[in-house]
């Protein structure tokens, strides 16, 4: 089986504004609302009341609640039923500085600033003004994500007029003039849309290249249905095809690689909902390559608990970084490694 943590082992790490050992023991799968300590409270809210605790390590702290956020805790998760506090003051001056507040009702951002609210009275005259600068950094970080970890921001609804009229130039066939060259046909489409949306295939299609010339690239590595259901996702982020995970992954290849980020973190949504035993190496393998955190968590919560998967692993059958991934060493043991064949040389 995968390696489990103990909560209190990741609020440890915290607590010490350790990073690397947080990142050593973190489960790619660690759901980061749950409780952490005796407060019961999750890891965000934890970050901000060491850093407050120890002022000298806050940078440490800013650090750790960065990389939390790229792992996916959401600083707008609200803390569930709580009648506890957070007390914060001068050691020589407790009563006179004294300070609090309540966890119940707030999310880590909406925690901050109440955090803020408090400092900034100076209650007592004590001067809190390293603690303000640490909770003000926290706030501009928590401003540089989303809720659920997407970066492009939240879905909006579209009209399915405005649906329908993408569609319609996906289909206009006669307006288009790139055509990709796939493994197994040509799919075509309009110029202005791929340039607007990818920085690469815009420097393709606008330099000197071959591909500005003749107005075709070469996709010779992916099949026409995965150029196509790019393509859909990118003009409408809906298809009319019934893809299955081969060509999800194609498709998202090519927008990772043109650099769609869109298209990418849909087609990653997707693909979560594909994960099974036969789909599992493909997809895990693609989303540690790729960097893809959210489809990561996702591959690894499936394969911590499926039978075959696990099988799989204890006979060290698996890629190095489904391996890494699942918490094991990239390396099969010595038992499983073959010694390769020595390839000899001779002078003469």
């Amino acid at each position: 089986m995968a390696k489990t943590v103990d909560a209190e082992v990741l609020a440890g790490y915290i607590t010490l504004g350790n990073l690397e050992g947080l990142r050593k023991f973190a489960p790619p799968s660690f759901d980061w609302r749950q409780p952490l300590t005796e407060n019961q409270i999750p890891a965000l809210v934890h970050v901000i009341n060491q850093g407050l605790t120890k002022p000298g390590r806050c940078q440490n702290h800013l650090k750790i609640a960065e990389w939390l956020l790229k792992a996916g805790a959401d600083p707008t998760y609200k803390i569930p039923q709580h009648s506890s506090a957070y007390a914060l003051w001068k050691t020589t001056q407790k009563d006179e500085t004294k300070i609090s507040v309540s966890y119940q009702g707030h999310s880590a951002v909406s925690y901050a600033f109440a955090w803020l609210g408090q400092l900034q009275l100076g209650k007592g005259g004590a001067d809190w003004s390293t603690e303000r600068k640490y909770v003000e950094d926290l706030v501009a970080l928590f401003a540089g994500t989303t809720a659920g970890g997407n970066p492009h921001g939240a879905d909006v609804i579209v009209p399915q007029s405005t649906v329908d009229i993408w569609e319609s130039m996906r289909d206009l066939t006669s307006s288009h003039n790139v055509i990709f060259e796939a493994s197994d046909g040509e799919v075509s489409a309009q110029d202005q849309i791929l340039m607007v949306a990818s920085p690469v295939l815009k420097a393709m299609l606008e330099s000197a290249m071959k591909e500005s010339t003749s107005r075709r690239i070469q996709v010779k590595d992916s099949s026409s249905s995965g150029v196509s259901l790019f393509l859909d996702v990118l003009y409408t982020s809906s298809t009319r095809q019934d893809p299955d995970h081969k060509t999800m992954l194609e498709a998202m290849d090519l927008a990772h690689r043109w650099q769609v980020q869109g298209v990418v973190q849909s087609l990653c949504t997707a693909l979560q909902n594909m994960i099974d035993a036969k789909s599992f190496v493909a997809i895990a393998e693609a989303a540690v390559l790729k960097a893809l955190p959210t489809l990561e968590r996702a591959c690894a919560s499936f394969g911590s608990t499926n039978e075959q998967v696990q099988g799989m692993l204890k006979k060290g059958s698996l890629p190095a970084a489904v391996r890494k991934l699942l918490g094991e060493s990239e390396h099969a043991s010595s038992e499983q490694q073959q010694p390769k064949k020595r390839l000899r040389f001779h002078s003469s």
